[in-house]
């Protein structure tokens, strides 16, 4: 008897080592690079869609010219920032990478070179930014010599809630966070016993890491194996879908836009509203430690994307943001009420396409502008925005978007 307890013992342990040996070979450190800060370099095949963007976009703030320009104007938020600065530069010619790596907008940097401001003009916006993604990559990127002159923070209502995902463990989350900031992040992300489990486990155990990854790929094989043997079973192919920005079929983007907001409004999920209202006092607060001067932009929303939401929840969003920026001193732009937007200047229900991103660089440039001349924010600036409607300019370096999904 004692004998077969010691031997089931030892196999225990001899199989624990094992485990423990193939986790060390294949994935330490797992969850955010060792400094915090953006990956590069290297082989990022295991990165997602977004965690790629977010390392591009980090390339692209460290390599801009200091020495020559200063601080850079930086610009933050979801893909409906990334659509506008894109569809900006485009329409200029200035089609040198897809939408998801485009993370500097000549035309805002050619605009401020007008009135002598030479700055250059960096985006870290990233598809499905959340409020809570924002902070984060302010704490660990924004500081130092990386600090920037002007932040324009561009916000939406799906930032501060989503029925179709969690949003607080994202991918930019998994792609910034350590072990090392857990005493840091527990009180905004880190609320059960569940949470903290997973938080470590996540960070030191590389096949739990992996293991959506791992069931993704089993399930495929599993389907695979299954078609083979019935030939009936075989999925249906569907023609596939514009890139993102790219469509020309109006009325079927405008449909399935429309359908894709109807699942995100769908619940009013106030519990994750409040966790990321959270994460916005906390962003304000870092940016007036580290003196950086903060413009929060309410982005500009069609007419049916706003009748999508749950009655009352633009009303609770739109008073969040006039009281929390109200308590911490930080300017707040509302583009929906003083943009002057039409559904003509939107790609879909919340993209801007070619003729609304003119209008938001040129509105930005204006912010940029008073905020260099100690001029005050006030409506006015944006009203007195001259718009031109130049002919668009065929782009001769036309590289297709990786992914479509935008949120």
């Amino acid at each position: 008897m004692a004998s077969n307890i010691k031997k089931a013992f030892s196999s225990a342990l001899i199989a624990g080592l094992i485990f423990l040996g193939i986790n060390a070979s294949m994935g330490i450190p797992l969850g955010g690079t060792a400094s915090g800060g953006f990956a590069g370099g290297g082989d990022h095949g295991g990165a997602d869609q977004i965690q790629r963007n977010l390392i591009a976009a980090g390339q692209t703030l460290e390599s801009s010219p200091r020495h020559l320009l200063g601080d850079p104007v930086v610009l933050l938020g979801s893909s409906l920032v990334m659509s506008p600065l894109w569809a900006a530069d485009v329409r200029l010619g200035h089609f040198l990478q897809d939408v998801n790596m485009h993370h500097r907008s000549l035309h805002m940097k050619e605009e401020m070179d007008k009135f002598g401001y030479h700055k250059d003009a960096v985006s870290l916006a990233t598809p499905g930014q959340f409020v809570s993604d924002a902070y984060l990559i302010v704490d660990k990127h924004l500081k130092d010599k990386n600090r920037p002159e002007i932040l324009i923070y561009g916000i939406a209502p799906r930032d501060f809630m989503d029925s179709t995902t969690s949003g607080l463990v994202t991918s930019v989350f998994n792609q910034l966070v350590a072990i090392t900031d857990m005493p840091k992040i527990k009180d905004l992300f880190l609320e059960s016993f569940d949470d903290h489990m997973n938080f470590v486990l996540e960070r030191t155990v590389f096949l739990y890491h992996k293991r959506t990854r791992y069931q993704t790929k089993f399930e495929e094989a599993v389907e695979k194996l299954t078609c083979r043997l019935d030939k009936y079973l075989a999925p249906k192919t569907e023609s596939a879908a514009a890139p993102f920005l790219m469509g020309t079929d109006h009325d079927a983007i405008w449909k399935q836009s429309t359908e894709e907001y109807a699942r995100r409004y769908k619940t009013a999920n106030e519990p994750l509203f409040q966790k990321q209202t959270k994460c916005l006092r906390a962003l304000m607060q870092l940016c007036k430690e580290r003196n950086i001067k903060l413009y929060i932009v309410a982005m500009p929303l069609s007419k049916t994307n706003m009748a999508l939401m749950p009655p009352g929840l633009y009303q609770h969003y739109m008073d969040t943001l006039k009281t929390e920026t109200g308590k911490a001193d930080v300017p707040l732009i509302d583009l929906a009420a003083d943009g002057n937007y039409s559904d003509d200047d939107f790609y879909d229900t919340v993209h801007l396409n070619q003729t609304g991103g003119e209008r938001f660089i040129k509105q930005m440039t204006a912010l940029v502008r008073a905020n260099s001349q100690g001029i005050a924010f006030t409506p006015e600036l944006l009203k007195n925005v001259n718009v031109e409607s130049p002919e668009p300019v065929k782009p001769q370096l036309a590289t297709p978007a990786l992914t479509s999904p935008a949120l």
